[in-house]
């Protein structure tokens, strides 16, 4: 498989899918989207892979969502139609375990991936976030119901009210990650989970997956994909995304 804005390869019956976009650091986009949902779709069938690693570079996994898109009008139609949502509902319904490597940043778009994730391996130097309020806009794939499932109304609230980030230790403490390794082991560590669950029954597996998941809450992941497209029309979200652009701090009116 080859694609524009990630990297996939197969060792065994793991495969490992890279994001891509280094000079954007990883910043999450519509074409990056286009591509997980591509290769997840793809790796679904194959009976060979039995587990997937997601993985970002070593200093940063992904360093939120490429913002600038949503300034442009025909990114900001696409997103008005359901674009990302359509895209996370297919990465999401993946029927195989993804364990997540992350490193560094995984902000915006990149910790809503980390959240669609089933098991996350954090290496010591990673830090979470949700900057989007800072813009007056919300994340655009279901991520504050995701992280509300993880670590709760109080926890989430603080994270997407303020804008704040939290290290790898507090994301442990609160249940975002599942472990914490060595940032030159996460990779390593991530592979040697996903290798232990696909030497386990496939079948087996992926109805536990499916058991796990059973317990999030789909409904509340649609009804705010409609509250993020709503937030973007905002005059606030405007000047906000504005200012992204144009490099400057916003001057928002509260409208």
């Amino acid at each position: 498989m080859s694609f524009e804005t990630i990297t996939v390869e197969t060792n065994g019956s793991v495969a490992v899918v890279g994001l891509n976009r280094p000079s954007s650091m990883n910043a999450v986009c519509a074409a990056m989207l286009y591509d997980l949902a591509e290769a997840f779709g793809q790796l679904d069938k194959e009976d060979t892979v039995r587990a997937i690693v997601l993985k970002g570079g070593d200093s940063f996994f992904a360093a939120g969502t490429d913002m600038s898109e949503f300034s442009e009008k025909e990114s900001a139609e696409l997103v008005g139609e359901g674009l990302y949502g359509r895209a996370a509902e297919r990465i999401a319904s993946c029927r195989k375990p993804v364990v997540a490597a992350v490193s560094g940043y995984a902000f915006g778009g990149g910790l809503e991936l980390v959240l669609m994730s089933d098991i996350v391996i954090a290496a010591d130097n990673a830090r979470f976030g949700f900057p989007e309020m800072t813009l007056g806009v919300l994340p655009q794939m279901g991520g504050v119901s995701l992280l509300a499932e993880r670590v709760g109304r109080a926890r989430a609230a603080d994270m997407v009210l303020t804008g704040r980030h939290i290290s790898a230790d507090e994301a442990l403490a609160c249940g975002i990650v599942s472990r914490i390794a060595d940032s030159a082991e996460v990779v390593r560590e991530a592979l040697a989970v996903a290798e232990r669950v696909a030497s386990m029954p496939a079948a087996g597996v992926m109805l536990a997956k499916r058991a796990v998941c059973a317990a999030s809450h789909a409904d509340a992941a649609k009804n705010e994909e409609t509250l993020a497209r709503l937030s973007l029309m905002s005059a606030d979200a405007r000047e906000g995304l504005t200012a992204l652009v144009e490099k400057r701090a916003p001057r928002f009116k509260h409208k």
